[in-house]
């Protein structure tokens, strides 16, 4: 089982970004690994296990944040893809066709 964690913190205001960084570190010592900014994932290897992280990671929540605690089988989890794309830009993009045919 997998519980992945998505989380949304004010980042406007100061107390937001540290709230954040202090949760983000919770989540670290729980055990998460970072997928993306705001989305951390732990494999637990019970549901009574990821239950109980859940549990623990619900004590945290600040007042002014969202977070959404989900879990997923093995099953769900291999059917995830992930494409990564590059971070630049191509420097010669390709050109459009003048005319597209459909049919």
């Amino acid at each position: 089982m997998w519980v992945v964690a998505f989380f949304d913190f004010p980042r406007h205001c100061k107390s937001g970004r540290q709230n954040m960084n202090q949760f983000v570190s919770i989540l670290e010592k729980e055990g998460f690994c970072k997928v993306q900014r705001g989305m951390y994932m732990r494999y637990c290897t019970t549901a009574d296990n990821g239950r109980m992280h859940r549990r623990r990671i619900a004590n945290f929540i600040e007042p002014r944040s969202t977070i959404c605690l989900l879990s997923i089988g093995d099953r769900e989890f291999l059917d995830i893809y992930s494409y990564f794309g590059s971070t630049k830009p191509p420097k010669n993009w390709p050109k459009a066709q003048e005319s597209i045919q459909f049919f």
